[in-house]
C-alpha cells in the first residue's frame, strides 16, 4: 500500500535579528538586516516576506550557489510565500565575486521575470536589493501605496 507525504512546516529561529516594530519602509531597513551576507563565501539568496501591512513574516535562503552565481527558482520563492499567506516580498543576495553591487545581466533578468509574475500570483515582487562589499543596490528606492498593492518606483 502506498501512502500519501505529510507536509510538516516549521518555523525556526534565524541567524538574523528583526530590530525593526511593524512595517518595512525601505530598502535601507532591509539592508541594515540582511547586510552581513557581504561575508559569505557563495552567492546566497533569500527571500524576505511581508503581510498585507509589510510587517516581516518570515525570511527563508532560497538557494546558495557559487561564488559568481546562483539559482532562484520562482516556485521555491512562492512556494514558501504561499505557506505564509504572505502578500508580499522582497529578494536579496549578495556578490562575492566581485563585491560589487551593481546588478548584472542575470539580476536584471531574474527582476523582470519575478515583476510579470508577481500579479498572476498574487504575491507582489517589492524590492531586489544586491548587497556588495561597501553598500547595496536596490531595484525599489521606496515603496509608494497604489491601491492595494505596492509597485516599484523603478522601471525595468
Amino acid at each position: 500500500m502506498e501512502y500519501l507525504r505529510k507536509l510538516k512546516v516549521r518555523l525556526v529561529r534565524g541567524e538574523y535579528k528583526n530590530p525593526l516594530k511593524g512595517q518595512i519602509r525601505n530598502s535601507k531597513e532591509v539592508y541594515r538586516i540582511f547586510k552581513d551576507i557581504k561575508n559569505n563565501a557563495s552567492e546566497t539568496c533569500i527571500a524576505i516576506y511581508l503581510d498585507n501591512d509589510l510587517r516581516p513574516l518570515a525570511y527563508n535562503v532560497i538557494s546558495t550557489g557559487t561564488l559568481s552565481c546562483t539559482i532562484v527558482e520562482p516556485r521555491d520563492v512562492y512556494g514558501y510565500g504561499f505557506v505564509l499567506l504572505a502578500r508580499y516580498f522582497i529578494l536579496i543576495h549578495n556578490h562575492p565575486n566581485s563585491g560589487i553591487e551593481e546588478p548584472s545581466i542575470e539580476d536584471y533578468q531574474v527582476m523582470k521575470l519575478f515583476t510579470n509574475v508577481s500579479a498572476y500570483m498574487q504575491m507582489y515582487f517589492l524590492d531586489f536589493i544586491i548587497v556588495g562589499d561597501k553598500g547595496y543596490w536596490s531595484s525599489f528606492r521606496t515603496f509608494r501605496q497604489n491601491g492595494d498593492r505596492y509597485d516599484s518606483v523603478a522601471s525595468f
